[in-house]
């Protein structure tokens, strides 16, 4: 009785899901009683865990010279909610119009910790997530550079 029952919550669950990834008329009423259960289990995104779907996530990482040599500041992270702040924050560099700010802030912050410093460098990288078929083709998600940011300590 008991695997029956579980077999029986399985093929629901698949059923629901398949039907509700493949056909755009499940997003619609009557059937957006499911939207819940749609966004829970992935299927409201078509399962869209894999590029080009979710949007990359970024990270900051900056350097200062002091004594003639590039030395990494590490942002201040104080357990878990601190680094999801800055990943939000990080984000945040999606946006041409802001990202040069964002960067300086994180700079000021540098030149702060490090008060000999002649310049700092803030260098945005992204997390590239393969597509699917790229994935079952070997390709792995990395880190890649995407922009550097340069900026000299104020006089």
């Amino acid at each position: 009785m008991k695997r029956r029952a579980i077999a029986a919550f399985w093929v629901a669950h698949l059923t629901l899901c398949v039907a509700y990834a493949s056909h755009e008329g499940m997003r619609r009423s009557p059937w957006r009683w499911l939207a819940g259960y749609g966004a829970y289990t992935g299927a409201a995104t078509g399962y869209g865990f894999f590029a080009p779907v979710v949007p990359d996530a970024r990270r900051i990482r900056i350097r200062v010279l002091s004594d003639g040599r590039w030395t990494p500041v590490d942002p201040p992270l104080h357990g878990p909610e601190t680094a999801v702040r800055l990943a939000t924050v990080a984000d945040l560099t999606m946006f041409d119009e802001i990202a040069p700010g964002v960067a300086a802030s994180f700079a000021a912050y540098a030149f702060a910790q490090v008060p000999s410093s002649r310049a700092a460098l803030v260098e945005v990288d992204y997390y590239d997530v393969p597509t699917a078929g790229e994935y079952r083709q070997g390709v792995r998600p990395e880190w890649k550079l995407l922009r550097v940011f340069s900026f000299l300590p104020p006089r």
